[in-house]
């Protein structure tokens, strides 16, 4: 079969990647062209037996620090990007932040770790862990907002998709008041996230159904398709944890941010040595392109 690889990175590691997939006997790589000097190459590969798996990908990736995307089609620009937010689109996971400052992080950050992991069931988690939030003043919340830090290239990875066209989504099982925040800092047209309810100013420790779950976000994924007439094969998105992978599963380019081991095995890329604008030049788009930078 004929695979396309972008290989996103200095030209030194991409030169390594080239020569690892040449070293490889049951591999024809193609001539390898420069989509931005520096920064990525497309290289063409026929593999007739098949032996180019993602985990080979990725180790001689990993080898020669540089981030790929595997497909079997040549780089296209997407209508549409769904993106998880926390632990992607930012660096926090902001139930932690919260369970910090309320002083029960250690058991806010295991069920949170475990949840990512594929473990625990995530509705019921989440639920869980905004029952021990109780009695927490919705001026804390807004605080914490201040302790955000977004994930190198998450605003150029938004505003160029949307200059190009493209409609970009955040979807999230967080709660409101810190998507909301990241959605105007970063430029994302549309929000989904979860509603902790508030009496008197307080968490009561309830959310306000429906809840958000794994299976939201790909409803959110196959409706925003449907409303712009394109195939869900025209969409990309980007997660890291197992409440992700429903919507990864059922894009045309799934990607990850630093991803958990539970959906390493779902995405084209999975993104651990760059930012993210590697997503942006798996899609072809070159540095000059670029916005928000």
């Amino acid at each position: 079969m004929v695979s396309y690889f972008v290989v996103i990175g200095p030209d030194a590691g991409a030169h390594k990647f080239i020569a690892s997939l040449s070293a490889l006997p049951k591999v024809q790589p193609g001539t390898a062209h420069v989509i931005d000097a520096d920064a990525a190459w497309l290289v063409q590969c026929h593999d007739p037996q098949n032996t180019l798996s993602r985990d080979v990908i990725q180790h001689m990736a990993d080898t020669s620090g540089v981030d790929v995307y595997a497909s079997d089609a040549a780089p296209a620009k997407r209508k549409l990007l769904v993106a998880d937010m926390e632990a992607t689109i930012i660096l926090n996971e902001m139930l932690d932040v919260l369970a910090a400052e309320r002083g029960i992080g250690e058991e806010i950050a295991e069920i949170t770790a475990r949840t990512m992991a594929g473990e625990l069931d995530f509705e019921q988690s989440l639920v869980e862990r905004t029952r021990r939030f109780a009695g927490t003043p919705e001026a804390l919340l807004r605080d914490l907002c201040r302790h955000i830090q977004l994930a190198p290239g998450a605003r150029a990875l938004v505003q160029t998709m949307r200059a190009s066209g493209a409609v970009t989504v955040l979807a999230t099982g967080g709660y409101d008041v810190f998507a909301e925040v990241v959605a105007r800092t970063c430029g994302f047209e549309k929000i989904f996230s979860n509603h902790p309810i508030l009496r008197d100013g307080v968490m009561t420790g309830e959310l306000r159904p429906p809840i958000g779950t794994a299976q939201t976000k790909q409803n959110v994924l196959l409706e925003c398709c449907a409303t712009l007439g394109i195939d869900p094969q025209m969409a990309c998105c980007i997660g890291d944890g197992a409440n992700d992978a429903a919507m990864l599963r059922a894009c045309g380019l799934p990607a990850s941010y630093r991803g958990k081991p539970v959906i390493r095995g779902l995405v084209g890329l999975d993104i651990r040595h760059g930012d993210l604008t590697a997503l942006l030049y798996a899609q072809g788009f070159t540095r000059s392109e670029m916005v928000g930078l």
